[in-house]
């Protein structure tokens, strides 16, 4: 059995794909990394038929200290926009320990406010310094997430977008077969074959056991952003969006 790690950019589908890698026969026991600590290197404790998860930045160093201890990484990553509105949703609904909770109870009460912030960054100010993260102001989601979907250029690794999870059916089988192939070579291992470990993997979806899920859309950004948070997001990340393939230019 492999060892797994599914690695993501937040809010871009984790325990939808730690569903489907679970309904895999053997794999077992679901466990969080520490993204942005110290914890992220228990991941190169796995052991054989585990899964654990993580929102773990890039870099060269780790990329090679998981092969050699043979941890095949499947990474998920989604549309930064829809990111954003979804952490915004997530901070105000359940994430009430994020830095940014206060800030959007006390100082910017409202939606495009708010939605500003996650995308431009925001100094933390009077009771705000006091927050977990230790720092005077939040960053913004492109600077705070860029790293990890770099891990999408790694040859090492099966990466996926989200979108291809839940667009259609076919979209979606496509994507569960190549982390079929990318975990093994040989389904005899497991005595099957792909349409009855495609099966298992797609039965074992259900958003209703994930307390993060709200509503996993495709491009729900379309009817949150206003007009001030769609310049603020280009003039923030610049081309992005067009390196990963969600648009063909920055006129959208």
């Amino acid at each position: 059995m492999p060892k797994i790690l599914v690695n993501s950019v937040p809010k871009s589908g984790t325990n939808l794909l730690m569903q489907i890698i679970k309904g895999i026969p053997g794999v077992f026991n679901e466990q969080s990394i520490s993204y942005d600590g110290e914890h992220f290197r228990e991941a190169l404790k796995i052991r054989p038929g585990q899964v654990v998860s993580g929102h773990i930045p890039f870099t060269v160093s780790f990329s090679q200290e998981l092969k050699a201890h043979s941890v095949k990484q499947v990474f998920i990553y989604r549309d930064l926009r829809d990111v954003a509105v979804s952490l915004v949703h997530f901070i105000n609904n359940k994430l009430h320990q994020h830095p940014l909770f206060p800030v959007f109870q006390q100082r910017l009460l409202t939606f495009e406010e708010q939605l500003n912030a996650i995308i431009l960054g925001i100094d933390f100010i009077g009771e705000e310094k006091n927050n977990a993260w230790g720092t005077p102001y939040y960053p913004g989601i492109y600077e705070e997430f860029r790293m990890i979907y770099e891990w999408r250029k790694d040859s090492t690794v099966c990466s996926l977008r989200y979108e291809d999870l839940i667009d259609t059916e076919t979209s979606k089988d496509k994507a569960l077969l190549s982390i079929a192939d990318y975990l093994w070579e040989d389904l005899n291992e497991l005595n099957m074959d792909k349409s009855q470990l495609l099966n298992l993997m797609k039965q074992n979806i259900n958003p209703a056991e994930s307390w993060t899920f709200r509503k996993g859309k495709i491009g729900s950004w379309r009817d949150e952003f206003t007009e001030e948070n769609k310049e603020n997001f280009k003039k923030a990340t610049g081309d992005f969006l067009i390196e990963l393939g969600y648009e063909d230019s920055n006129d959208w």
